[in-house]
């Protein structure tokens, strides 16, 4: 590991700013995607930081491959927060243009569909402009 790929570890590992701890997770994906990787699901599994710093290591880890934030969409925590839920269902809307190719976005697009018909009302509330714009991508799922 360069000295680079300790530094900015050390700054996701420490988690005292979460726009910095962010940043430093998304540097680390560029030079390091395997640990880049480990850490982005570190934090979303244990619930490291808070909603928004989940929700951009969800996104950081998607970025960085697709089928692992696939998974993480089969098999969410727990603890999925209303940020995190936003940022699964916006990747799959984005990604909505290679569905043809990729069979596994449109499964996820079914998961998450699934999964907003059963939010409450204050979450779902929280959420409506990804909701609205993922049905108007996939209105036939």
């Amino acid at each position: 590991m360069t000295s680079l790929e300790n530094a900015l570890s050390m700054t996701v590992l420490e988690l005292s700013d979460y726009d910095e701890t962010a940043e430093a997770l998304s540097q680390l994906g560029r030079l390091n995607k395997q640990l880049a990787e480990q850490m982005a699901l570190d934090i979303v599994h244990h619930d490291k930081g808070d909603e928004h710093l989940q929700a951009s290591a969800f996104e950081t880890l998607y970025s960085m491959s697709l089928h692992k934030g696939i998974e993480l969409i089969r098999h969410p925590p727990e603890h999925l927060n209303s940020a995190t839920l936003s940022a699964m269902i916006e990747c799959t809307t984005v990604d909505s243009g290679i569905a043809a190719e990729h069979p596994e976005v449109l499964e996820a697009a079914k998961i998450l569909k699934e999964t907003i018909r059963h939010l409450d009302a204050a979450k779902a509330h929280r959420i409506k402009d990804a909701i609205d714009w993922f049905q108007e991508t996939y209105p036939d799922i």
